[in-house]
């Protein structure tokens, strides 16, 4: 396999991000994090990785300063994952993506006839479908503003993945 290029110190800021986005294991643990999920064990079960690699892409989202780690329990030491201001920033990035599948990624009828991920806008109750501004009120939609209601697809797959 060719060597990957190291985009860390490029003035371009595409490579820059893509140095640490351009990985499919942070997107899917940012994903988690932005869904509320801080635990270990809660983002190895609900993103299909292996606790070696989810290990690995923490410490480097440590690293870089996007998350936090919190200890909740003392005896065994157990700890949590925060987004940092730096992290919930990110939010734009991930909803493009997100509004970007669900124009593109699907076939016709593929997640039940609806959105996969169907989000509210939680100030005024408007379904928001893709839009960045909420249809109902005109305001900006952020980090922390949405409700995010599975599809039933969704919802199955996920049970599934978790276990349960």
């Amino acid at each position: 396999m060719p060597k990957r290029t190291d985009l860390s110190n490029t003035f371009c800021p595409l490579g820059r991000s893509a140095e640490l986005l351009g990985d499919r294991a942070v997107l899917l643990i940012l994903r988690e994090l932005f869904f509320g999920r801080r635990r270990f064990e809660a983002i190895v079960a609900t993103t299909g990785l292996g606790p070696q690699l989810v290990s690995a892409r923490l410490k480097r989202l440590l690293s870089e300063g996007v998350i936090e780690r919190h200890a909740y329990r003392d005896r065994p030491p157990r700890h949590e994952y925060r987004l940092t201001a730096k992290g919930r920033d990110l939010f734009d990035v991930l909803y493009a993506l997100r509004g970007w599948a669900e124009r593109w990624a699907y076939a016709p009828g593929e997640t039940g006839g609806g959105p996969a991920m169907r989000y509210v806008h939680r100030a005024c109750g408007a379904d928001v479908g893709t839009a960045t501004i909420c249809p109902g009120c005109g305001e900006p939609l952020r980090y922390g503003e949405l409700k995010g209601e599975p599809s039933p697809a969704l919802r199955a797959e996920q049970a599934a993945r978790s276990g349960g």
